[in-house]
């Protein structure tokens, strides 16, 4: 049984600067993804496939190859998923919108995890895109690629032994980042135990509440409409503020 556990990545200023050169790093390898697929669509009439899409995103990132593929594979997944939706509801649009950040996915390949900490693996290529197309230009120009592997290095908090974590994600969350990774456990033998008919009911207020013949167990769900009602009450006070303010108004 796999189950998904995330801790926060505590704040040092070196960390998080070079997560979120990731970050924008991994939305330009999504947007290149997605213009080149739509593109290839209209013009030869059939989607690119994820083998082609990770042959021509290869070497050209200061990501991980993994995490590279990582990413040509949650496009491949999303467009399938967007294909079978659209049997039944038109309105479903393929992938389109360009994103200025996006979440790092991480293969067990592209990062190295002990004890204490997480090595998360990057490349670093010695030229931008617009410096190589400036030499390419010159004549009998052979000069290889001086590529650099270098790694950032977060503190490992999971209570979980994370030696079988084929997969993981660091995303941006309430003004924080967070590893999040699956993990499988064995699942527990429950032949043993007595087995009795339970009754369950779902509910607002008590969000489950569920009986047997003895026992009975109540699941509170009071802080979730308090939660939303947060929620409401802070973007009705943000939206009357807005409201007052003029389209190029310094005030």
């Amino acid at each position: 049984m796999f189950v998904t556990h995330s801790f926060q990545i505590p704040y040092d200023r070196n960390i998080y600067k070079e997560l979120r050169t990731m970050q924008r790093e991994a939305a330009s390898v999504w947007n290149d993804i997605v213009r080149e697929a739509t593109s290839y669509y209209f013009a030869c009439k059939k989607w690119v496939s994820k083998t082609e899409i990770q042959a021509i995103r290869k070497q050209t990132y200061n990501l991980h190859s993994q995490t590279v593929q990582a990413i040509a594979d949650k496009y491949a997944a999303n467009r399938e998923t967007i294909r079978q939706l659209r049997k039944t509801d038109k309105k479903a649009k393929y992938p389109w919108r360009r994103k200025y950040y996006y979440c790092i996915p991480l293969k067990k390949a592209s990062m190295d995890i002990s004890t204490n900490t997480i090595t998360i693996k990057k490349v670093d290529y010695g030229f931008s895109l617009s410096d190589l197309l400036t030499k390419k230009k010159k004549k009998n120009w052979n000069e290889k690629f001086p590529k650099q592997h270098t790694s950032v290095v977060i503190p490992n908090r999971s209570e979980e032994h994370l030696d079988a974590c084929n997969y993981a994600e660091i995303v941006w969350r309430n003004g924080a980042y967070w590893f999040c990774y699956a993990v499988q456990i064995p699942e527990q033998d429950l032949s043993a135990h007595e087995k009795k008919v339970a009754g369950g009911d779902l509910g607002e207020i008590h969000a489950v509440t569920v009986a047997t013949e003895d026992r009975a167990l109540v699941l509170s769900g009071r802080a979730m409409p308090s939660i939303s009602q947060f929620r409401a009450k802070a973007l009705a006070d943000l939206s009357k503020k807005m409201s007052r303010c003029k389209k190029g108004s310094r005030q």
